[in-house]
């Protein structure tokens, strides 16, 4: 909300960074704040290394067991990409990812259409309306469902915006970071 990610960066002077590396026993958490109470509209972006798994993983989200506590997420099979919002019921959409390599994933939803990007381009959307319940679970960042769902692999620049971020916005971000990670 001030031109900064989680971690205090400026948008705009991504440096090169490196991924953390998770290795299915570690993950990051980011403690319930108001801030994370993302109700109208809400982007979660990030980079993740591919390494088809057949296990489900999560990738960055606010999910626990039943509503209130579900809120938004990012997660990864061994075939697709998954976008999650909950508002009155939770309703997911997906990007199928074939072969091993670094992703740019982003889901985006903005009051009105629910949509998913792969590599700066949209893959899909959908129809959805109505608000995220503000919860006390906390953002996780390589798990959802407090475990078992632990990512194995690496995860960079993760990102949860107040706003659902425009097309544009989205392809910038990603010709910003695919020369570090391909």
């Amino acid at each position: 909300t001030t031109g900064r990610d989680l971690l205090g960066n400026l948008f705009e002077n991504v440096r090169k960074q490196g991924a953390l590396n998770l290795d299915g026993n570690s993950w990051a958490e980011v403690h319930d704040n108001a801030s994370l109470d993302i109700t109208d509209a809400i982007t979660l972006e990030l980079w993740y290394y591919h390494d088809t798994s057949t296990t489900n993983e999560g990738l960055l989200g606010r999910w626990s067991s039943g509503s209130p506590n579900e809120n938004y997420l990012l997660n990864k099979s061994a075939s697709d990409v998954r976008f999650y919002i909950f508002t009155s019921a939770a309703t997911d959409i997906s990007a199928a990812i074939s072969s091993a390599g670094w992703y740019h994933v982003v889901g985006t939803y903005d009051g009105a259409n629910q949509r998913i990007y792969l590599n700066g381009s949209e893959i899909t959307s959908t129809a959805k309306t109505g608000s995220i319940p503000a919860s006390t679970t906390p953002v996780e960042i390589g798990r959802y469902y407090k475990g078992p769902y632990e990512q194995t692999g690496q995860l960079a620049q993760p990102r949860i915006y107040n706003r659902a971020l425009s097309a544009e916005e989205i392809q910038r971000n990603y010709n910003a970071g695919k020369n570090i990670y391909s």
